[in-house]
């Protein structure tokens, strides 16, 4: 069965080996109409526009009913449905599922198809799966539902709905979702060696782009680090991330030298911003930054933090980071035991376990030997030694052990 509308230039067609046809009519002076074909053995409902764009539907059995007019208006396919879409320039859209059902426009060309029952789809690198899939033609759209999963090359996203947006490359999963980033090291970030793992309320992405946006009780995990926001946007192409609102970090501080095998501490960080650049090694927090490890502190207005990466190739890629430095600006609070700094700026060590306070007047108060100032003032955790540099030389000031 072959047909063609001549104002959109699409044309139809109904194969099967065989067909059996219901005609309406049969009165005195009316014509008679097709009003329902249904196919005996497996058949192939094909469409061509005149974009040159080619979508079929096979399965096992295809019923395909007419509207009084004698227009095509509804496809029902069952048994080992398939559907195949050919649009030039691109990777051919495949897929299958038990059942099928195509709702057709006035002019014969499919206006929505949905698929139910073990859902599968493929295009190029990129596989889906879920119990129900709607594609609308106007739209560009294409809905998944019922334990919906996408995945590509490089991550994995399961979400009760998915909705991919064939104009812009755009997709957006709703909640509650969870994703795993497990691309190359060139290609995401790499706070451990082991895949990330993201989840949350929502999520917006852009297979253009290679931007993921999580918005809702956000939470990323890989390895030993953890991190929560109300929002973490990744970007790919620079393996970027930015984290907004109520930032919640706990992240591994290299070991001192020496140290025990796994005696690895960790710093709990809250903030209003972070940004995390993979390449550069490097944090950057802003809004109430508040630092907090076994037994010191620290606040700042601003943080810089900078990772030294254990097991990385010869790049420098790869391998867990952990906090080798930290260096606070703008106005900066240090407690260590009972001893309290105050600076404009805070420079901590991670391999000498020491805090250098300078800018403004270091002053740093101790219980033993009360408030100190001077240009430049060091403490280290290991000894308990304070050094003051006042501009004229260097003093150490007491040693003694700190109440933890």
């Amino acid at each position: 069965m072959n047909g063609r509308d001549p104002k959109s230039g699409m044309t139809r067609s109904l194969a099967s080996n065989a067909v059996q046809l219901t005609f309406a009519g049969g009165k005195a002076g009316a014509a008679n109409r097709v009003q329902h074909a249904e196919t005996l053995e497996r058949g192939e409902m094909e469409w061509l526009d005149a974009a040159t764009v080619r979508s079929k539907l096979a399965a096992d059995k295809l019923a395909l009913d007419f509207s009084a007019q004698g227009k095509p208006q509804l496809l029902n396919a069952t048994g080992s449905v398939q559907s195949q879409r050919e649009i030039p320039g691109r990777p051919t859209q495949m897929a299958s599922s038990a059942t099928g059902v195509a709702q057709l426009s006035a002019a014969g060309d499919w206006s929505q198809i949905t698929l139910r029952g073990n859902v599968r789809l493929q295009e190029a690198e990129r596989n889906a799966e879920a119990q129900q899939a709607v594609f609308a033609r106007a739209s560009q759209t294409t809905v998944l539902t019922g334990q919906a999963m996408v995945r590509d090359t490089g991550s994995e996203t399961h979400a009760p709905k998915i909705t991919f947006f064939q104009a812009t490359g755009d997709i957006e999963a709703e909640g509650p979702v969870r994703s795993t980033d497990f691309a190359s090291k060139s290609t995401s970030l790499q706070m451990s060696s082991v895949p990330a793992n993201l989840s949350a309320d929502r999520m917006r992405a852009n297979s253009k782009t290679g931007r993921a946006m999580y918005t809702g009780h956000a939470r990323l995990w890989q390895g030993a680090s953890v991190l929560e926001a109300e929002t973490i946007e990744l970007l790919r192409p620079s393996r970027t991330l930015n984290a907004t609102g109520n930032v919640r970090a706990v992240f591994p501080q290299a070991p001192q030298p020496g140290a025990a095998p796994g005696a690895t501490p960790v710093w709990h960080i809250s903030s209003g911003l972070l940004t995390y650049w993979d390449a550069e090694n490097r944090a950057h927090l802003e809004k109430d930054v508040f630092v907090q490890s076994a037994d010191q502190k620290m606040r700042a207005p601003q943080l810089e933090l900078f990772f030294t990466r254990t097991g990385a190739d010869k790049q420098g890629s790869g391998g867990t980071s952990q906090i080798s430095r930290a260096v606070g600006t703008g106005g900066v609070v240090v407690e260590q035991g009972d001893r309290r700094g105050t600076a404009e700026r805070g420079l901590y060590t991670a391999a000498e376990e020491k805090f250098v306070l300078t800018g403004g007047t270091p002053t740093l108060f101790d219980p033993v030997e009360g408030t100190t100032t001077g240009r430049e003032l060091t403490f280290y955790r290991a000894d308990d030694t304070i050094v003051v540099d006042s501009g004229n030389g260097l003093r150490t000031l007491t040693k003694h052990r700190v109440q933890r």
